[in-house]
């Protein structure tokens, strides 16, 4: 069996999956408007920081590294999150293919995932490929955009998640064997 540290980020990973798709599945927009509520409150944070770095270090190195400029942005940015998360709901379609195409580089990277897994001839190289066809599928059908409403494009996406969770939680724990005809 796998070590622990070594299963850590996958598990990590799946859970996390599987948290905010049954998060989505219950409520999708309550969900999504307190998630960029969280994602203002940390831009407003690191806004600060930057501000706060820029006014405590030297006028050579404030020159340098923007930090005012990037910290004001990141306030910005923030504040209008904390204050507006229902703007992201109206912009929801631009932003649902922003995500399609997101789940989509990760889906070619669980394809190279499972080329690297059949090269080295490991016997369950054909799970990490399931999930590798269903993480570009749901990209797909994401970026195509065939719901009309964002509530069921909500669901869709929750379902992918669940559904990517429980593939990747086998993924972890079944062990890395090669096939039995390696010289």
């Amino acid at each position: 069996m796998k070590k622990l540290k070594e299963m850590a980020p996958g598990v990590t990973g799946a859970l996390c999956e599987l948290a905010v798709g049954i998060l989505l599945l219950i409520d999708p927009l309550t969900f999504t408007e307190w998630i960029i509520r969280a994602l203002g409150v940390i831009l407003i944070i690191v806004g600060v920081i930057n501000v706060v770095n820029y006014f405590r270090s030297s006028p050579q190195t404030s020159i340098l590294q923007r930090k005012l400029s990037i910290g004001i942005l990141l306030l910005a940015g923030g504040i209008f999150c904390v204050v507006n998360p229902q703007w992201f709901s109206a912009a929801f379609p631009a932003l649902a293919v922003i995500y399609g195409i997101g789940t989509l580089a990760t889906g070619v990277m669980k394809v190279e995932s499972a080329v690297n897994m059949l090269r080295l001839k490991m016997r369950n190289w054909w799970i990490c490929a399931i999930s590798a066809v269903v993480t570009v599928a749901c990209a797909l059908i994401i970026i195509a955009n065939p719901l009309s409403t964002t509530a069921l494009l909500w669901i869709f996406v929750a379902l992918a998640l669940i559904v990517e969770a429980v593939i990747d939680f086998v993924t972890v724990f079944l062990p890395p064997k090669k096939e039995p005809n390696e010289v």
